[in-house]
């Protein structure tokens, strides 16, 4: 008998917390961090870097083509007086120089990507802290980025906060 008065004790608790935390209110919220990052002066001044970085390589690779298109061009108009080890030298010659323009093609994606990911995550860092403080003060339960794509209906209900997090991150 005293067991069962336990768990029946046990089970109106439960029933209980799980009663109170049903009727708490949701309250929902949405930014678009695209866009408020869009709006900060930071994202500007690490725009400014990618595209310096991005000209610079972007240069470099189209003075490796140069050299590459005049070899390849020297190669066409002088090919029927090479003897055939020359011909396989220059061909071979010719491969290697594509090869590696393609190898600095990849390598500049690759680093312009990784820098510009540098530069930007301080930046979202400092937005996502912004949010939390926003939605904190604010009684939040739920903060949606709607940037993403992933949120595919935003009820009126649902309080757009980029104003709030902007007026945080822009004083």
């Amino acid at each position: 008998m005293k067991k069962i008065m336990t768990i029946l004790f046990i089970a109106g608790l439960i029933l209980i917390s799980v009663t109170g935390f049903s009727q708490t209110a949701l309250k929902i919220g949405h930014v678009d961090i695209a866009e408020i990052l869009a709006a900060l002066p930071e994202r500007d001044s690490a725009a400014v870097v990618i595209d310096k970085e991005t000209k610079e390589m972007q240069s470099t690779y189209d003075d490796m083509t140069a050299v590459y298109n005049r070899m390849l061009d020297d190669y066409e108009k002088e090919l029927s007086t090479f003897s055939e080890v020359v011909k396989k030298s220059k061909e071979s010659e010719l491969l290697d120089k594509e090869k590696r323009l393609q190898e600095f093609e990849q390598n500049a994606s690759s680093n312009l990507q990784k820098r510009n990911s540098e530069l930007i995550q301080p930046i979202l860092n400092k937005i996502l802290k912004a949010i939390d403080k926003v939605a904190g003060e604010n009684g939040f339960t739920y903060v949606l980025d709607v940037s993403k794509g992933s949120v595919v209906y935003t009820s009126k209900d649902s309080q757009n906060i980029n104003q709030l997090v902007l007026k945080i991150l822009k004083p």
